[in-house]
């Protein structure tokens, strides 16, 4: 059984963690749910192309300017 003791950190898992945090932050200044947000990332293909794919770059940003950069990207790709 994998528990959080005996959970190894890896860089998938990080990047995973990452893209978790990167999601609630945005829905939280979006004032709309993380599942809605997902959804809304997940349609226009900014989970892998923003979130996973510039991980070197964003985790080194605060989370409020992750979800700044994120919130920027999703409505302009939404408006095309």
């Amino acid at each position: 059984m994998l528990t959080m003791e005996t959970m190894i950190q890896t860089p998938e898992f990080d990047r995973l963690a990452f893209t978790v945090l990167a999601i609630e932050a945005s829905a939280q200044k979006m004032n709309i749910s993380p599942s809605e947000m997902r959804r809304r990332l997940e349609k226009v293909g900014l989970i892998k192309s923003l979130i996973q794919d510039c991980y070197d770059t964003l985790h080194t940003e605060s989370r409020e300017a992750v979800a700044n950069d994120v919130v920027e990207a999703l409505k302009n790709w939404e408006k095309e």
